[in-house]
């Protein structure tokens, strides 16, 4: 007898198994499935699992895995479908998604660097989140850039990325001071004092010779920062 279900993709399917096996091939099909919202965030709820359990990016026994992964058993298109999944219509798809995103880490930065040039506003404000909390470095120019979005929400969260990137975020900011931008110099110049590193305080003092006065007054409240935290610590 022909099964109905099956036939018009209406059935559900064995997620379950998909995890148990894990069938990586098959739960990426699945985050596109449009007839149930709850498959599709179980899918990337699992695909993060996975993640997670084996320490490498979608990992998996199955031997149709290797299609989707490159010479390092990293995954190559897993980013790519995950990011699709940013713009969700569901607020669970979405956070699962950004989840997965994190768990993969390093693997997924280039992918989420390109997603900073999306054209939908919510992909790249989650892609300068997700980069953040991964910490890697070659997120940090990208998220200069990202200081200058049209979007303000996309602002806030490069400039929140920067922060949680931190110290290794430094040298690459202070080159930026550079900018003709007066209010990307001021934006950079509040990040130095969020970051506190010591290594900053020359440019910041620069910072207050600045031409625009927004610049110079986050300069001092930058310096004012960074100094009160080391001596704090020192009392500590």
């Amino acid at each position: 007898m022909v099964d109905i279900k099956n036939l018009f993709g209406l059935k559900k399917p064995d997620i379950k198994r998909m995890e148990r096996e894990k069938d990586v091939k098959g739960l990426l099909k699945l985050l596109s499935f449009e007839n149930d919202e709850s498959i599709r965030r179980e899918a990337a709820f699992i695909l993060g699992k996975i993640t997670d359990s084996n320490n490498e990016p979608f990992s998996s026994n199955n031997e149709d895995s290797e299609v989707l992964s490159d010479s390092n058993g990293t995954g190559s298109e897993d980013p790519e479908q995950l990011i699709s999944l940013l713009n969700d219509e569901s607020r669970d798809v979405r956070n699962n998604a950004e989840s997965s995103l994190v768990k993969i880490g390093e693997p997924a930065v280039e992918t989420l660097v390109s997603a900073l040039n999306n054209d939908n506003w919510r992909v790249r404000w989650h892609s300068a989140e997700i980069l953040g909390e991964i910490g890697d470095k070659r997120g940090v120019k990208p998220l200069i850039d990202a200081l200058n979005d049209h979007n303000n929400a996309v602002r806030s969260n490069a400039s929140i990325a920067l922060g949680e990137i931190g110290q290794p975020a430094v040298e690459t900011i202070i080159k930026a001071l550079n900018s003709h931008n007066w209010q990307l110099r001021w934006q950079l110049v509040e990040i130095l004092g969020e970051i506190g590193d010591t290594s900053s305080e020359k440019a910041i003092e620069r910072a207050l010779k600045d031409e625009n006065p927004e610049v110079r007054r986050a300069a001092e409240t930058a310096l004012k920062k960074i100094q009160h935290d080391l001596q704090s610590h020192k009392i500590a």
